[in-house]
């Protein structure tokens, strides 16, 4: 349906896949509170940040299912890189405000309260928003590690199309040199950031630790917004 010049249909698609994936990069700055609560019942905490961190996951991936299907269907008029540009950009916005605002991260919890309730009815209505702390030298290596993986990640659900539109005939090949790089960041995050993460932790330091995850977070977008912006400036 074309209105005003404007193909409705087409701006309706890319508003869902931003939305999508927004939400998946808030999901994602949300488990990182979860994980650095502080509060009684960590255990269980750190339980439920697995199952919001795998929400952000499966929203990264009803991304990829949806974008595969317009993209094979000739649907997407626009450029991939221009739909990942607009959330990462969003992306940046939305982290800092679940960073900066407690009203914005309490209403993430109230949000998720249908689907954490039922399985972690002690701990989902906790209040996980922190203040900010100090950047410390072992702040900023943990925030150069959180934002080099988390932006791998980003990067990872783009390429299958990025190697598409170059290489059509080479569409089941890109699809797992997007995975390779996906396990690869997530090898990053097992081997180097959560060791360093938890050693904070452990120590106390959890507003550092929180600090530098997050902010590592937004740094990521960033890098991947300017990326992508490359990515359509040389296209």
């Amino acid at each position: 349906m074309v209105k005003f010049g404007i193909d409705l249909s087409a701006t309706v698609l890319i508003g869902i896949l931003v939305a999508v994936l927004i939400f998946g990069f808030m999901m994602d700055a949300y488990a990182v509170f979860l994980r650095v609560a502080g509060v009684e019942g960590l255990g269980e905490v750190l339980a439920m940040s697995n199952l919001v961190q795998y929400i952000a996951r499966i929203s990264n991936v009803l991304v990829i299912f949806i974008l595969s299907f317009a993209f094979e269907t000739g649907k997407l008029t626009i450029p991939v890189s221009l739909i990942f540009l607009l959330a990462s950009l969003v992306g940046i916005i939305t982290v800092l405000a679940l960073i900066k605002s407690k009203r914005f991260c309490t209403l993430v919890r109230l949000v998720l309260m249908p689907v954490l309730y039922p399985s972690f009815r002690h701990v989902a209505k906790l209040d996980v928003w922190r203040d900010i702390a100090h950047f410390k030298k072992t702040s900023i290596k943990l925030a150069s590690y959180s934002a080099i993986t988390n932006m791998l990640i980003v990067i990872a659900m783009f390429i299958p199309f990025g190697i598409a539109s170059l290489y059509p005939d080479m569409r089941m090949t890109s699809v797992y040199v997007g995975q390779l790089m996906n396990f690869f960041a997530t090898l990053l995050v097992f081997a180097i950031q959560d060791p360093i993460s938890m050693r904070m932790v452990d120590s106390g330091s959890l507003k550092e630790a929180g600090t530098a995850l997050l902010y590592g977070r937004v740094l990521s977008y960033a890098l991947a917004a300017i990326f992508f912006g490359l990515l359509l400036f040389n296209a």
